[in-house]
């Protein structure tokens, strides 16, 4: 799950982060007071990474539950195994190239399938997180992300990484 990071220490998520638990590898390539949003009031384009992906937005933990809560709600794949790789801040946005890292980690991880519920508008299957996504596809990965958010901006506002040509791209309407 490449998004905010995981709350790994939710019981539905296994309860800890590491080697034997649900939530077996990842990283935090930002920090919490990363944020790429150059508009906004908190604008910090600075990582400072770490090793443990805690998620601090919710985001993140929101999408690993659907899914692979096992407890009190169960996702689609309840015995899955997970790569927590956050990307994000606790709040703002986050920038291709911290993308594109992650996306290198969970290759080297090892990882089976790759979900990003992150798309930047108005991108075309060229954009470096899109191009990148197709070789982890290439790599026997499978990738899956949002189509974007900006759906109201019309069909042609579908995002990066979605609009790779082997992505499965997800949305709703």
């Amino acid at each position: 799950v490449i998004d905010t990071g995981i709350d790994y220490d939710h019981p539905d998520l296994g309860g800890c982060f590491g080697p034997g638990c649900r939530v077996a590898t990842g990283y935090d390539f930002v920090g919490d007071a990363y944020n790429a949003d150059n508009t906004s009031p908190s604008f910090n384009p600075v990582p400072l990474p770490d090793a443990f992906p805690d998620d601090c937005n919710g985001h993140g933990t929101h999408v690993a539950g659907i899914i692979g809560a096992n407890g009190g709600l169960k996702g689609v794949a309840p015995e899955v195994t997970f790569g927590a790789y956050r990307v994000f801040g606790c709040e703002g946005s986050t920038d291709s190239d911290i993308m594109l890292a992650a996306m290198q980690r969970a290759y080297e991880d090892g990882m089976q399938v790759v979900n990003m519920s992150i798309g930047s508008p108005y991108q075309w299957p060229r954009y470096p997180t899109a191009q990148a996504s197709d070789r982890l596809v290439t790599n026997g990965i499978v990738v899956v992300s949002s189509a974007g958010n900006s759906g109201t901006s019309g069909p042609f506002a579908t995002g990066a990484p979605g609009v790779g040509k082997k992505v499965i791209a997800v949305a709703s309407f």
